[in-house]
């Protein structure tokens, strides 16, 4: 996958204004869990969390960088894992079923970070950043990557792919995504 972009709050397209989200945060917990200060990146996580706004903003990094690359979300996001992130990881899928790809919900992602509390707010967080620094290689992160979760006002299913995916080099995989039917 390489490294994501910066991140950057402009294409938040003023929503992260709205919701107070302050980018320099996020850009500070990315970099201090890069360059692996596990002090500096406690500090923070800690002061990212203290608003559900800047946890919407790095999930929504997290889920993008994962969508841009697989051009899916994997089931470890969606199914497995950290319960909050789930839930973050179903908002964006949701939102970007209902609103395209390219809007960049964050508000939908606030929706589900209002209802946490500091100590979930902070395992999503941590989760998050663990998908933004994944290699995509990572076998646990990114083992079972499944067709986009599709909501549906029916019930709660899921279409089934079957998917394969080889690591061609460190910035490209290439995925064969087949649907079939149960």
């Amino acid at each position: 996958m390489g490294d994501p972009a910066p991140y950057d709050p402009t294409w938040l397209n003023g929503q992260g204004r709205t919701l107070a989200v302050d980018g320099t945060v996020v850009a500070r917990l990315y970099g201090a869990a890069r360059e692996g200060c596990a002090d500096c990146r406690e500090d923070s996580l800690e002061q990212l969390c203290r608003n559900p706004g800047q946890v919407a903003a790095l999930a929504l990094w997290a889920c993008t960088r994962v969508m841009d690359t697989f051009n899916d979300l994997p089931r470890e996001m969606l199914e497995r894992g950290d319960p909050a992130l789930r839930r973050l990881a179903r908002a964006y899928s949701n939102s970007t079923f209902r609103h395209g790809f390219e809007a960049r919900e964050l508000t939908d992602l606030h929706k589900v970070c209002l209802e946490l509390d500091l100590r979930t707010l902070q395992a999503a967080a941590e989760r998050a950043l663990q998908f933004l620094l994944a290699d995509p290689a990572d076998s646990v992160l990114f083992g079972s990557l499944t067709g986009a979760y599709t909501p549906s006002d029916e019930d709660d299913t899921q279409e089934h792919y079957a998917l394969t995916r080889q690591v061609i080099g460190p910035d490209e995989v290439a995925i064969t995504l087949t649907p079939h039917g149960d």
